[in-house]
């Protein structure tokens, strides 16, 4: 098997960050990424990932909920026909 080296722009924290992870892992850089490549290659897709934050709309939809929950307003429906038939399905 043929080897070539691939050169690429990181951040110096991120490198830093990742190399102590592999570390803990007992992989390296080399590792990881041929199992990243080699999944790449197997899916045909790259997946990005980012933290699920609400952002203000949902944060004041949370609020409003809990709200609703503590003054006892929050309805409950314990048959399905009436909770459809509450939001006009």
């Amino acid at each position: 098997m043929s080897q070539t080296v691939i050169n690429f722009k990181t951040d110096s924290k991120l490198k830093s960050e990742a190399k102590e992870v592999l570390d803990e892992m007992g992989l390296n850089f080399s590792i990881a990424f041929n199992a990243y490549l080699k999944k790449l290659i197997s899916e045909k897709r790259i997946e990005f990932n980012a933290p699920e934050i609400p952002n203000t709309r949902l944060r004041k939809a949370i609020r409003d909920a809990r709200k609703e929950y503590k003054s006892g307003k929050l309805k409950f429906y314990t048959d399905i026909k009436k909770l459809r038939k509450s939001i006009g399905v």
